[in-house]
């Protein structure tokens, strides 16, 4: 029997994984997401600093997990399921799920109304633009041109199976079967990723981790950890 898909009226909530966040992005994000999602549900990856009295401040976060030991690059599946799991909790209709380094350009939340309260599509995907050592330019060579598109938000049907990538680092944010089984679409509202925008010194240890993380390179090509370290990317200045 076909799971109904409401029209309108759908409650939006955002799910994010944390860790050691609260001298980056964290309270513009929350602040972002706070002005056109429903509810906030955050899973905190073993955190050393104040990240989790950041998130508890918010009125919006009403699910926060405690995580003593951090599992990132060791069990992300285990990490993410986790997180899932403690979102389909609060029985949301649509799911955003989004980093603590990124944040959507200012039109998605007027527009995000009109993607969630339709009934034929299940998911969309955007693209991402890598700001770079920056918070005014992205990145355009290599593998960080912004050319592929992620899924990031879907609609939660309960009664479907969902299935995750099985692998310790780089599996992604939402199930691995979205696209495959069931009906999307890309949608040219663009993410901000603020993941390398720190300093030089901050993309190094990042490089760094990654590299003992997969030393064999099984989630991701070495030429893409060693891009992370070009002396002269090609960028691009952000125009919202």
């Amino acid at each position: 029997m076909a799971q109904s898909r409401k029209t309108d009226g759908n409650k939006l909530t955002a799910m994010m994984q944390v860790r050691n966040e609260s001298n980056r992005y964290l309270r513009e994000v929350l602040n972002d997401l706070s002005e056109y999602v429903d509810e906030i549900v955050i899973l905190d990856d073993g955190s050393t600093d104040d990240t989790i009295a950041i998130c508890a401040s918010y009125a919006k976060v009403i699910s926060l997990g405690r995580s003593d030991q951090s599992l990132y690059g060791i069990n992300e599946m285990a990490l993410k399921l986790r997180l899932f799991r403690r979102t389909i909790a609060t029985k949301p209709d649509w799911i955003l799920a989004l980093d603590a380094d990124e944040i959507f350009e200012s039109r998605f939340k007027h527009e995000v109304r009109a993607l969630i309260n339709q009934p034929t599509i299940d998911w969309y995907a955007f693209r991402f633009y890598h700001f770079w050592h920056s918070l005014t330019h992205y990145r355009v060579d290599k593998l960080w041109a912004p050319v592929q598109y992620g899924p990031r938000l879907f609609r939660y049907l309960p009664r479907e199976p969902y299935k995750w990538n099985d692998q310790a680092l780089h599996g992604g944010s939402l199930p691995q079967n979205l696209v495959s089984d069931f009906p999307g679409t890309t949608s040219d509202i663009r993410i901000k990723h603020y993941g390398y925008a720190g300093s030089k010194e901050e993309t190094l240890q990042k490089y760094q981790f990654y590299v003992e993380r997969d030393p064999h390179s099984a989630f991701c090509p070495r030429s893409h950890y060693d891009s992370m370290l070009d002396e002269s990317p090609i960028l691009e200045p952000w125009v919202e």
